[in-house]
């Protein structure tokens, strides 16, 4: 009767080892598929370029006239975002015909763009209108705008 005793024993503890096993495999195997998702979400994150714009913007022909010379007003522009935006980040372009002028807040270029109001000169406000005006360049006469 002893010896069935102790192969009883015997038996009890192969199993225990093999279990451990199989239970450290399967969770390093689950572990490791969490881990490939989660880089593999991260590493998309940061390329998605399906993000649109989140300010908003209206525009309207200003009210002058145009003619020869290179001092129109030509555009009044509102920001109708609920943020501000730093000059640093606003580019914008004007096209008139093939021609496209590059329009900044920097006296001397083709288009300038000169802030009517507001309490930030570092950046554009909600509700605050811009003018883009002629600079060195006549984008628009009496003939072309």
């Amino acid at each position: 009767m002893r010896r069935a005793d102790i192969r009883r024993d015997d038996e009890d503890r192969a199993v225990s080892p093999v279990i451990a096993t199989i239970l450290m495999v399967a969770i390093t195997v689950v572990l490791a598929g969490v881990l490939y998702v989660w880089a593999n979400n991260l590493a998309s994150e940061g390329t998605d370029t399906s993000v649109g714009t989140l300010n908003t913007y209206t525009t309207e022909d200003a009210d002058d006239e145009t003619g020869p010379g290179a001092d129109d007003t030509l555009v009044k522009m509102q920001l109708t975002g609920k943020d501000d935006l730093a000059w640093a980040f606003v580019k914008i372009t004007v096209s008139v015909g093939d021609n496209v002028y590059t329009c900044s807040v920097v006296a001397g270029d083709d288009c300038e763009i000169s802030q009517a109001a507001g309490d930030n000169d570092n950046s554009w406000e909600p509700g605050e209108y811009l003018f883009l005006s002629e600079g060195t360049e006549d984008i628009c006469d009496a003939a072309e705008c």
